[in-house]
């Protein structure tokens, strides 16, 4: 198998120059020679060499002028170009610069200093094609993410937009680009909602990721219903230079909750409904969000641009979160159908203490200590599932609870019982929301979180088929919360 060799363009008037230079370079490289400025460029457009040798004093049309052509009427920027040229003086350097030349090389021209200088600007060009080549694979993938994903600047206007979003909304690529995004495609009632909610992003009043949802109008004058995660968009000192936003059309799905709503209310919240909500979340919702997982995933792994592989994490965390809500939605379901569970002798000190371990991370990003409290060989009458009671009351602790505090879990001992309490620092609970905070699709904080707030709901049913106590009191040595329960011991 034979490897292709680089091109490079020789550009002198003088014959004997062209001659010696490819002497120098014909072993190693495709040799395309010219004798004046006029011929180099139809050349440059016939031949499409890697690399330029361009002499600067030539009749009618010198080398400034044709490096000025290339960079600016054909628009190949990422051409290497070297003058090759008798002229010493800094001034004549600095109009070749300000032409687009890359480097400079002084005739007579030597054949070391010659390779190295086109080793070195070839090596450089093909680290920028092969960049150039995964951010169109890069592109490629996003453009088949089932989803909306533009960049705005600081102004909100867009800056790209994949072809997902622009079929979404019903215009070529070029229509977009430009444009003002809040007032080109935000019915105007959400106009000033929507302005202040990216000015909080960009300012860091808004935290990012959450979802948010509002409508966009599309091509047809029609109001589409968009869920949003959004967040702000850093350059590499840390300065906020726009808004990465993407979106899910969640119009048919919010038609479709409408009408589960209206099925339910006919249906008392029978079984059957439940089994259709269950499918629902599970086939119609998660199959298609774990593919977009997928194909992030996939373009996480090929990316070298550590930019727009942030970009990519961003979109990887939000539909983390859009998964996790949908299999809580769909676990609360199911266990709402469920009458009876079996139970098993389990142990408390290795459940509890496995929970503790999976949210080490968690907890050391805030600098929360975990602080356990157990008597060995705590053994209860439970089904497994109680582990997702365990797992949702500590990442809602760790949520919820400031930095640099404490958690404490708590196995007491009391005759034929466990009791088992979570106890945070964070700001409590109101009492007059103690009695409504199990309930499902019910959460405080909601000017910090925006959730479905089912993770106690799916504990209070865990819990409910236990035939158990789950409640919630103020944490007696200060600020903060007491969730707590009961499990029969295993005798």
């Amino acid at each position: 198998m034979t490897t292709s060799k680089y091109k490079i363009l020789i550009v002198d008037d003088e014959p004997l120059n062209v001659e010696l230079l490819s002497v120098y370079l014909g072993d190693d490289y495709d040799i395309v020679t010219s004798y004046n400025g006029k011929d180099a460029l139809e050349k440059v457009k016939d031949e499409c060499p890697d690399l330029m040798l361009l002499d600067v004093m030539m009749p009618e049309m010198d080398g400034y002028d044709v490096c000025r052509v290339i960079r600016n009427e054909f628009n190949m920027d990422f051409m290497p170009i070297i003058m090759v040229t008798a002229l010493t003086d800094k001034a004549d350097h600095q109009r070749g610069i300000e032409a687009g030349a890359d480097d400079f090389l002084k005739k007579p021209v030597g054949k070391f200093e010659l390779e190295k200088k086109i080793d070195s600007l070839l090596r450089i060009k093909q680290h920028h094609d092969n960049l150039l080549t995964e951010k169109n694979k890069a592109y490629y993938y996003l453009d088949y993410v089932g989803i909306l994903v533009a960049v705005l600047d600081l102004d909100f206007k867009v800056t790209t937009i994949n072809k997902k979003g622009s079929d979404f909304l019903g215009y070529t690529p070029d229509k977009i680009v430009g444009k003002e995004w809040i007032e080109e495609f935000i019915p105007r009632d959400y106009v000033s909602e929507i302005r202040s909610h990216y000015d909080g992003i960009v300012s860091g009043d808004v935290k990012p990721y959450e979802y948010s949802e509002f409508p966009v109008i599309i091509s047809t004058g029609e109001e589409r219903l968009f869920r949003w995660y959004d967040s702000p968009l850093k350059d590499d000192f840390g300065n906020n230079v726009g808004v990465l936003i993407s979106g899910e059309d969640i119009t048919e799905i919010r038609e479709a909750e409408k009408q589960l709503k209206e099925y339910a209310d006919q249906l008392e919240r029978s079984n059957d409904l439940k089994d259709l909500f269950t499918d629902v979340m599970r086939h119609d919702l998660l199959n298609p969000a774990g593919l977009i997982k997928s194909f992030v995933d996939l373009l996480i792994e090929i990316e070298t641009d550590d930019r727009k592989k942030d970009l990519l994490n961003n979109v990887n965390e939000a539909t983390e979160k859009l998964v996790s809500m949908i299999e809580d939605a769909a676990q609360l379901a199911k266990l709402e159908s469920v009458d009876d569970i079996s139970f098993v002798k389990v142990n408390l000190n290795s459940m509890i203490e496995d929970v503790v371990s999976e949210f080490t991370h968690s907890a050391r990003e805030k600098s929360i200590n975990i602080n356990l409290k157990m008597d060995e060989d705590c053994y209860a009458v439970a089904n497994p599932m109680i582990e997702r009671v365990f797992v949702n009351l500590l990442s809602n602790s760790i949520k919820y609870s400031p930095d640099g505090s404490t958690i404490t879990i708590n196995v007491m001992d009391i005759e034929d019982k466990w009791r088992i309490s979570f106890t945070d620092q964070g700001d409590g609970i109101p009492n007059e929301s103690k009695a409504s905070v199990f309930e499902r699709f019910k959460r405080l904080h909601k000017e910090n979180i925006r959730g479905t707030g089912i993770g106690l709901a799916i504990v209070k049913r865990i819990m409910d088929l236990h035939m158990e106590v789950i409640d919630v009191d103020d944490n007696p040595e200060g600020q903060g919360s007491v969730f707590w329960m009961t499990l029969k011991k295993h005798l």
